[in-house]
């Protein structure tokens, strides 16, 4: 009976073990195959040859599509900068995002790039200002996510850890007359611009796509744990009275 108790006990610990492991890498196989979709627009969007789209046609393909290059022509709102929580080559300071308002009236925020802590305040970078209308080029990202250990954010304050953009949105008075797009756009260089805020997109090549190794760990961990359980049970430890 204590024999047949401990062969039901390993069957159930080993089975579900099993299948977890399993489930655990085919769930890293598909996160591959996401991210490698993800690196594959990203690079295309990079790219100084591809199409930029109007940011209504751009916004449309969102649903499919997690970087797009557009072409925004409009105003910045300077006086409502938003500043993201940012390090860039060991240097503390803020992402400027400022909401960008098109000769279409439609409205999107723009993270025009990394300051210093030292240029958070805008009045001490005025020639960063761009009071014209003006066009710039972009890639328009899908809305970002808050990851498991980001601060929350202080909209009071203007502090920003992560660029939650329905609060953003939120946050402009008189935004409901405008028409707001689901999505934010990161500002490319044009090599003309001020020293800064300056225009950081993301680099594929720091984008790290690890997920086969990992997916192969659990397999590897899923047939370890097979070989083990019929090594136990060959062992004939599960005799009766054994521990």
């Amino acid at each position: 009976m204590i024999r047949g108790v401990k062969l039901y006990g390993l069957f159930i610990f080993s089975g579900l073990g099993f299948l977890a492991l399993i489930a655990l890498g085919l769930w890293q196989l598909e996160r591959r195959e996401w991210k490698e979709a993800l690196l594959a627009d990203l690079g295309h969007a990079l790219s100084p040859s591809a199409e930029a789209l109007d940011i209504w046609a751009a916004e449309s393909e969102l649903a499919h599509r997690d970087f797009i290059r557009v072409k925004l022509q409009g105003r910045f709102d300077n006086a409502q900068e938003r500043y993201l929580f940012a390090v860039l080559e060991g240097q503390t300071g803020w992402q400027v995002i400022a909401p960008f308002i098109t000769t279409d009236r439609r409205l999107v925020f723009v993270n025009r790039g990394f300051v210093p802590d030292r240029l958070k305040d805008s009045r001490s970078r005025p020639q960063s200002l761009i009071e014209d209308e003006t066009e710039l080029t972009g890639l328009l990202r899908r809305k970002p996510k808050a990851g498991m250990f980001t601060p929350a954010n202080q909209p009071p304050r203007n502090i920003w850890y992560w660029a939650d953009v329905d609060a953003l949105l939120a946050s402009v008075p008189d935004a409901t007359r405008l028409r707001p797009v689901n999505g934010l756009v990161q500002a490319l260089s044009s090599g003309d611009e001020a020293p800064w805020p300056r225009p950081v997109p993301p680099d594929p090549s720091a984008i790290p796509n690890n997920h086969l190794q990992y997916a192969f760990t659990w397999f590897a961990l899923a047939v370890v744990l097979l070989v083990m359980t019929f090594s136990l049970l060959r062992s004939g430890r599960l005799r009766d009275g054994s521990g």
